[in-house]
C-alpha cells in the first residue's frame, strides 16, 4: 500500500512541519537560532494509518519569514498537495524538469564563460606584454556566481554561505573590470578613476559586512536601503567606464567602438535591474523584481539579462580574437620590417674592416634589441692616411636603417678627405630628406700623425684615455647649409684613438644609474671589445659601437 507523502512548494525562508504536532521536516532554523535558508520544494512522509478505518492529520507548517525578504511575501511559493509516493514521485520529476529548463540558460553561459577565460589565459600566454587578455579572464572567473546560481536553485542552500561566495567573486570581478578597462583603453588616473577605486572598496566592505558572522547587514538594515547603497558604489565604475569609451571611440580607437554597444547594454540592464528591485521593495511598484523575465521559452526560457550577459561576451570575445589577430599581423610585418633593417645595417656596418696600413683598426658594434642608426666608416687613401666617420642616425628600425645606407652610399660617392668638406656634404644630403638629424665625426690621419678633425653634435673622441677638445657644430640634416670647424691634433706612433657611441655612455643599470662620461674615459685606453662589453655588462639600453685606431708606424 502506498503512503501518502506531503509535497511542498519553495517557501521563503525557514520553517517547520509538523503533522499531529510532531516535527516530521523542515529547512533551515527558525528563532532563536534563525538562519535563512534558499528552501526548495520537498517531500516529507506523513505518518501511516495503522488502523483499517479512516483518520483525519493535521498538517501546521511554522514559517520564519527573514525581514529582508518580507516585501516578497512568505509562505509556499509554489503548489503543495498531499498524494501517494508514486504521485509524488511523478509530481516531482515534472518539477524537477521545469527547474533543469529554467537553469539551461545559465548552464550556456557558465560554459561561454569558462571557455572564454580559458581562451584568453592561452592569449596572455602567448602575449604576456598584453595584459587586457590575462585582465578579462579574471573578469570572466565571476561566472562563477552562475555555478552557485545553479546550485541554489536546485539545493537548499545557507542564505549567508551563498552571498559570502557570491560576494567575494563578484568583487573580485570589479577590480579585474577595472584593470582591464584600464590596460585596454589605456586609462588614466582622472579623479573618476580614483571615485571608482574607492567605490569597489566600499562595495567590498559592505559585501563583507552582509556576510560575516555577528555583523550581518542584511540582517539589520532594510533591504531596499542596502540595494540603493550596492548600486551607488558601482556607479562610478560605469561612468568611468562608459566615460573612456566614449573618448576612445571618438578618438577612432576600433576597440572602443566595437565595445560600446555591449557595454552599454550590459549596464544598462544592470541598473535597470537594481532599480526595479529596489522600487519593488520599497512598494513603488508591484510588477517588476528584475529584468529576469523571459524573452522567449524555446527552445529553452532565456531572460533578458542572461541575453545581454551573452551579447556582452560573445562581442568581447569576438573582440579580444580579432585583437590579437590583428597584432599577430602587425607583429608579422614588424618582424619583417626589423630582419629587413638587420639585413641592411650588417652591409653597412662591416663585421671586418679594411686592410689599413700603419694603423690597427678596431672596430665592435653590440646591437640592443631594436635597429639603431649606429654606423661607422673607415677609409684608408692612397697615400697612406686613413678617413673614419662614425655616427648615430636618431630613432630606431627600418628608417634608421634606411637613412644609414643614405649615409654610406653619400660617403661611397664623396671625392673630398677633408672632415669639414665631408660633414657638409652629407648635411647637405641629408637636409630635408629624414624626419630627425644625425651626429657625426670625421677624423683625417695622415701618414705622418697629422690628425684633423671636424665634429657635428657627436661625443668626441678619446686619445690615450684623455677627451679631446673638439669644436662641435649641429648634427646633420637640421639646417640646409651647416658649415664645420676643425681641430688639429697630433698621433704619435703608439696612441690610440677611440670613438664611442652614446650606447655606451648611456648604459643604465638597475639602480637607473649611467654608465656616464666619468666611467667611458676611465677605460677609453682599453681595446674596443673591453669598452663595449663594460657597458653591455652595466646595462645596455642603446646600441653600442666601439672604433678604436693606433698608429702601428709611420709609411713611405
Amino acid at each position: 500500500m502506498d503512503h501518502l507523502s506531503l509535497y511542498l512548494g519553495e517557501i521563503l525562508t525557514s520553517y517547520q512541519v509538523y503533522a499531529d504536532g510532531h516535527a516530521i521536516g523542515g529547512c533551515g532554523q527558525v528563532p532563536p537560532h534563525a538562519v535563512p535558508r534558499f528552501c526548495k520544494p520537498m517531500v516529507l512522509a506523513l505518518p501511516a494509518n495503522n488502523s483499517s478505518s479512516p483518520r483525519e492529520v493535521t498538517i501546521a507548517i511554522r514559517v520564519w519569514q527573514w525581514s529582508a525578504w518580507a516585501a516578497y511575501g512568505g509562505g509556499p511559493q509554489g503548489a503543495s498537495y498531499v498524494g501517494t509516493t508514486s504521485q509524488i514521485q511523478s509530481r516531482q520529476q515534472v518539477e524537477h524538469a521545469a527547474a533543469v529548463a529554467l537553469e539551461v540558460q545559465y548552464y550556456v553561459l557558465l560554459l561561454l564563460a569558462s571557455l572564454g577565460a580559458l581562451v584568453s589565459f592561452a592569449l596572455y600566454v602567448f602575449r604576456r606584454r598584453d595584459r587586457e587578455y590575462f585582465w578579462f579572464g579574471c573578469m570572466l572567473l565571476e561566472a562563477g556566481n552562475y555555478a552557485l546560481s545553479i546550485y541554489r536553485d536546485l539545493h537548499a542552500t545557507e542564505v549567508f554561505l551563498y552571498y559570502r561566495w557570491a560576494n567575494v567573486i563578484e568583487n573580485l570581478g570589479l577590480w579585474a573590470t577595472l584593470a582591464f578597462y584600464y590596460v585596454l583603453l589605456r586609462g588614466r588616473r582622472t579623479w573618476l578613476f580614483y571615485a571608482a577605486c574607492t567605490g569597489i572598496a566600499l562595495a567590498l566592505l559592505l559585501r563583507v559586512g552582509n556576510t560575516l558572522p555577528g555583523l550581518n547587514l542584511l540582517m539589520h538594515f532594510n533591504l531596499p536601503w542596502l540595494y540603493a547603497l550596492s548600486i551607488t558604489v558601482t556607479l562610478p565604475l560605469i561612468a568611468w567606464i562608459l566615460t573612456l569609451l566614449l573618448r576612445r571611440a571618438r578618438e577612432g580607437i576600433l576597440d572602443a567602438r566595437l565595445l560600446l554597444a555591449p557595454v552599454i547594454l550590459l549596464y544598462g540592464e544592470y541598473i535597470a535591474s537594481y532599480l526595479a528591485v529596489a522600487t519593488f521593495l520599497l512598494g513603488w511598484q508591484h510588477r517588476f523584481t528584475g529584468l529576469g523575465f523571459p524573452l522567449f521559452s524555446s527552445p529553452f526560457p532565456v531572460d533578458f539579462h542572461v541575453l545581454a550577459e551573452l551579447f556582452f561576451l560573445i562581442a568581447m570575445l569576438a573582440i579580444l580574437v580579432n585583437r590579437f589577430a590583428r597584432t599577430r599581423r602587425e607583429e608579422e610585418r614588424y618582424a619583417g620590417e626589423f630582419e629587413a633593417a638587420r639585413g641592411i645595417q650588417s652591409l653597412l656596418v662591416p663585421a671586418t674592416t679594411p686592410s689599413t696600413p700603419g694603423f690597427a683598426v678596431e672596430s665592435v658594434y653590440l646591437p640592443a634589441s631594436e635597429v639603431g642608426g649606429d654606423f661607422f666608416h673607415i677609409s684608408p687613401g692612397e697615400d697612406g692616411s686613413l678617413l673614419i666617420v662614425v655616427g648615430d642616425v636618431s630613432g630606431k628600425g627600418l628608417k634608421a636603417a634606411m637613412t644609414v645606407s643614405m649615409i654610406v652610399g653619400a660617403l661611397r660617392n664623396e671625392t673630398s678627405r677633408q672632415p669639414a668638406q665631408v660633414l657638409a656634404h652629407l648635411n647637405r644630403v641629408l637636409h630635408g630628406q629624414v624626419s630627425g638629424f644625425v651626429t657625426c665625426s670625421a677624423a683625417l690621419i695622415a701618414s705622418d700623425g697629422a690628425m684633423t678633425i671636424a665634429n657635428a653634435g657627436h661625443l668626441a673622441p678619446y686619445r690615450n684615455g684623455e677627451e679631446l677638445a673638439v669644436d662641435s657644430g649641429l648634427p646633420l640634416g637640421i639646417l640646409a647649409e651647416g658649415s664645420y670647424a676643425e681641430t688639429n691634433y697630433p698621433l704619435a706612433l703608439g696612441d690610440r684613438l677611440t670613438f664611442v657611441s652614446d650606447g655606451v655612455v648611456e648604459a643604465t643599470n638597475e639602480k637607473r644609474e649611467l654608465f656616464g662620461f666619468e666611467r667611458t674615459q676611465a677605460i677609453s685606453h682599453q681595446s674596443a671589445h673591453a669598452i663595449a662589453e663594460a657597458a653591455k655588462n652595466f646595462g645596455q639600453e642603446d646600441d653600442i659601437s666601439v672604433l678604436a685606431v693606433t698608429r702601428l708606424a709611420a709609411t713611405t
